[in-house]
């Protein structure tokens, strides 16, 4: 079973600013953390205890989560110290390789595990066929690409994105509107909001971004079979997480029955009109924020009808209709079927929307 990586869940609790964004919802930190145990109970393995204890050292349930760690991996309960050992006598240090300089502009990123999966929905066109993959291991940020991240950018380098984009008439029509843009979409942001009204263009300048402020590099856009690999989570459903489409509206921020949209859900609804910051929903067993709704996310593939002709280890396809990209995901305007973990649209990846977004993806360096 795939390592979760909860711990990252911390990081997403401390969002400032959040409660006053309109039409979201303020995080009850305690109400995470339940959240969380629940959780690792339901899955009820050693990497779900010790996934709990990483994200909240000092959780609720602490005591609880390290019982059942050790019961299942007594290898890992606390050992005695051992007896001190002599030292050798200290030498002069040199640093042949300074250590690797912060990226103090980076965003927090979370890394995947590799595995076999398969990609795709059975139900076929669009989504299928269902293709086996082999997915190597990769780091995908914690969270979309936020209102404060893109003016930064645009600080940093001079570069102003483009200032007309698609928003949400009241009527529920998308129509283009000049000035619209990342930092007024249509709707209330603050800088923790998810930028969107981003093309693949847009995206992909501050991708060339990140290469340049970080010596590392690897930075990139997931391929959308990675991007589906790491929204399933440890979960081979076509709405991965408990309780799935059940769930939806305590899961996903999509087109609930408070949406002014005709496709809304009426069957629940889930507290917000618009896109959220990120945490405001719970984080995937990974600990990655609303990889489905809130915003669709631009990958690097060129659009195919099909998944037909998909390389089989995951990567990007650059063949086909590449003046369209992949955009998976979901946003907060969508109904259920379009939430489908397996669900894919391309548009015009000049095209700004106000429920399209990113997040990248990066390749590990030499050694992990």
């Amino acid at each position: 079973m795939r390592r979760l990586i909860l711990a990252s869940a911390v990081a997403l609790m401390t969002t400032a600013g959040m409660a006053g964004a309109q039409g979201t919802r303020q995080i009850d930190r305690s109400g995470v953390d339940r959240a969380a145990w629940e959780f690792a109970q339901e899955l009820n393995t050693a990497d779900a205890f010790r996934a709990y204890l990483e994200a909240f050292p000092e959780g609720l349930f602490r005591s609880e989560a390290e019982a059942q760690l050790f019961a299942l991996r007594p290898d890992l309960a606390p050992q005695p110290e051992p007896e001190p050992q002599p030292q050798p006598p200290r030498t002069s240090l040199v640093l042949v390789n300074p250590p690797q300089a912060t990226c103090t502009v980076c965003p927090r990123m979370v890394r995947i595990p590799g595995g076999d999966t398969v990609m795709g929905a059975e139900q076929g066109g669009a989504e299928g066929p269902r293709t086996s993959q082999t997915i190597a291991v990769f780091e995908i940020a914690a969270t979309e690409i936020t209102v404060g991240d893109m003016r930064a950018f645009e600080e940093a380098t001079g570069t102003r994105t483009g200032r007309s984009c698609f928003v949400w008439t009241a009527e529920g029509r998308l129509r283009s509107r000049d000035g619209a843009y990342w930092g007024a979409p249509g709707f209330d942001v603050t800088d923790d909001h998810p930028a969107a009204c981003i093309n693949w263009d847009d995206a992909m300048a501050y991708v060339d971004w990140l290469n340049a402020e970080d010596p590392r590099g690897g930075w990139r856009l997931a391929s959308e079979a990675e991007f589906e690999y790491a929204a399933r989570g440890t979960l081979d459903q076509e709405y991965p997480w408990p309780g799935g489409l059940g769930a939806i509206c305590q899961r996903v921020n999509g087109a609930g029955a408070e949406s002014r949209f005709r496709h809304r859900n009426n069957a629940c609804n889930d507290g917000t009109e618009a896109p959220v910051p990120a945490g405001v929903f719970p984080v995937n067993p990974y600990g990655l924020s609303h990889m489905i709704g809130n915003l669709w996310e631009w990958t690097a593939d060129c659009w195919n009808g099909s998944h037909r002709g998909a390389a089989s280890d995951g990567a990007a396809r650059t063949t086909g209709t590449c003046d369209s990209r992949v955009l998976r995901g979901g946003s907060w305007d969508d109904p259920p079927e379009n939430l489908r973990v397996s669900y894919r649209v391309g548009i015009p990846k000049t095209r700004r929307q106000a429920n399209v977004g990113f997040r990248v993806a990066r390749d590990l360096a030499p050694g992990g």
